[in-house]
């Protein structure tokens, strides 16, 4: 049988300044230095803004028209819209179908695609539109191989670690698949909700995950990384729409960590990037397969590749060694945060009988790293359980700063972190918080892509100052935006202490919809080498209070992946 799938900083410090004036340029740009010398600021190029990825506009090519617009043969179409009831009235009104209204984004059939797009347009609703790209698997060809079950293993010892007792309020693992096959041996005592089969050619991929995540060890086969976890099928529908609408449903329905064994190419789907946004914004932890473009290109892949979501590579055994070593297929970016076995994992599989004689249930050897995903899922889950005091981020930064380091020193391509090692991370060092997230860019934050918008991180009558600390990672995490509103005739200092790593710090008029590419929209940067403190100044001189944007970027001299900050606005 053969399946495929596709530091602080110094005492010296310089602060920017910029006045929100009455005049026909709401911003009057000025600079000093702390001794009172005062110039004029030219706006930096906007190079050092993180780069983010942006709301596409694809539409289908009008009939008979070879010249505009999209060349997909996708039968339906993504059209996406401000969230709220105007969007919601006007998709009515198209007959477009709800993903998730709290995205503000429905499916329409090709055909009506440029109609509801057009109508939203007109309505100043319209954000993004994009072809329902179909989904590919990211499980590795089967290898029937002798029944052994090493990859376990590699992550944990068993003799040694026991797994905390599952109950009815332990996390929920969402296993976001196509189907599968409850009646498995290995699955009969799962704790295994929504299961449902659709026949063995679409159920065995899911059936190997779930026995993955969670196996209860019932001795008919094998142990799950957390045996007895709380899961839960979410069919995927193997499409962009239908998958984005899984992650979405399983994060309305309380899903802690969303397990992904998938790929999309990385420029299609905005759509389920934007699903997995809304879940880290309600508390779950996306993980996603890396892919097994490593021997064909590496091409980068979604979700794996997007922000907030935990890239999982594959590893294998290395012969007559106690080591492993990247598996060929694994995909290579610097976008890989961990991984864990992905060759010859021994899995429950599902096959058609020989001659129709119905479905054959046994145990195969699987590669590909949709067997690796669910590996750190499952510990994910585990951690959420035995460590409730984390946050989503933090059991993430937990699971790599953990990780057993492999390859380069540090960070790599091939390795990311390292080596998935659920006992270091039951005792690992608590990571530092990081909230507001996401908030990668204006739009992430001003409720354009998601209906609430993000809290102020000051505003007028909240106080005099405000203090945050919080982190950055160059893959995962490229950007912080801020909402401040700045009292009328009054003005605000904002310094940023640089604990670890090279940052920028920028505002941003009130109109900006972005900070990639804001041209007359940047308002002042402060761009200070390590570790001296970033500070600007930014002076309302209106009659009423105005809210800005303040973004905290890598520095183009940043080398690391991670850096953290310290945030202070204080009202003048």
């Amino acid at each position: 049988m053969h399946h495929s799938e596709d530091q602080t900083g110094g005492r010296r410090q310089i602060e920017r300044t910029a006045g929100l004036g009455e005049t026909p340029k709401l911003l009057t740009l000025l600079a000093f230095l702390a001794a009172g010398v005062f110039a004029l600021l030219a706006a930096q190029p906007a190079a050092a803004a993180a780069s983010t990825d942006q709301p596409p506009m694809i539409l289908p090519a009008a009939a008979g028209t070879s010249s505009s617009g999209s060349g997909s043969t996708a039968g339906s179409w993504i059209v996406g819209g401000v969230p709220g009831k105007k969007t919601a009235s006007l998709a009515a009104a198209a007959g477009a179908a709800s993903i998730d209204g709290r995205l503000g984004v429905y499916r329409v059939p090709r055909n009506r695609a440029n109609r509801f797009a057009g109508l939203l347009r007109k309505a100043g609703q319209l954000v993004y539109a994009e072809p329902d790209t179909p989904i590919s698997r990211s499980g590795y060809p089967l290898d029937i191989r002798t029944d052994e079950q090493w990859w376990l293993n590699k992550i944990v010892s068993p003799n040694d670690v026991t797994p905390p007792v599952v109950t009815s309020k332990s996390p929920m693992i969402a296993l976001i698949e196509e189907s599968v096959d409850p009646l498995h041996p290995d699955l009969l005592a799962a704790n295994l909700t929504g299961a449902k089969s659709l026949g063995p050619d679409a159920d065995w991929h899911g059936t190997a995950v779930a026995g993955i995540v969670g196996s209860p060890g019932e001795r008919q086969g094998i142990r799950g990384v957390w045996p007895g976890a709380r899961m839960r099928l979410f069919p995927s529908g193997l499409k962009c729409s239908t998958a984005a609408k899984a992650v979405t449903k399983a994060t309305n329905q309380g899903a802690k960590v969303i397990n992904m064994s998938y790929t999309f190419p990385a420029g299609s789907c905005f759509t389920h990037f934007k699903a997995t946004q809304y879940a880290v914004r309600k508390g779950a932890v996306p993980v996603a397969a890396a892919g097994n473009s490593g021997d064909s290109g590496n091409s980068p892949m979604r979700p794996a590749n997007d922000p907030h979501v935990l890239s999982v590579g594959a590893v294998g055994e290395v012969k007559d060694s106690p080591d492993v070593i990247v598996a060929p297929f694994s995909t290579r970016n610097a976008m890989v945060d961990i991984t864990a076995p992905g060759v010859g994992v021994l899995a429950p599989i599902v096959s058609a009988g020989a001659a129709g004689s119905g479905v054959t249930r046994e145990w195969q050897k699987v590669s590909g790293t949709s067997f690796s995903a669910p590996m750190v899922s499952a510990t994910a889950a585990w951690l959420a359980q035995v460590r409730p005091e984390l946050g989503s981020l933090q059991i993430a930064r937990l699971l790599t700063s953990s990780a057993t380091d492999l390859g380069e020193p540090g960070r790599d391509p091939a390795y990311g972190e390292g080596l998935l090692s659920i006992e270091s991370s039951l005792t690992a060092p608590t990571p530092p918080i990081d909230p507001y997230e996401p908030n990668d860019d204006i739009h992430w934050i001003d409720g354009s892509l998601l209906r609430a918008r993000a809290p102020f991180l000051w505003k007028a009558g909240a106080g005099k100052r405000r203090i945050l600390s919080a982190t950055l990672s160059r893959a995962k995490d490229p950007a912080d935006v801020y909402r401040v509103m700045i009292p009328a005739r009054r003005r605000i200092v904002v310094n940023v202490n640089q604990l670890e790593g090279d940052i920028t710090l920028s505002a941003y008029k009130p109109k900006a919809k972005s900070i990639v590419k804001p041209g007359k929209n940047l308002i002042v940067r402060s761009n200070r080498p390590y570790p001296k403190t970033e500070g600007i100044v930014v002076r309302n001189l209106k009659r009423k209070n105005q809210t800005i944007w303040l973004s905290i970027a890598p520095s183009p001299n940043q080398t690391g992946n991670d850096a953290s900050y310290r945030i202070k606005v204080v009202r003048r």
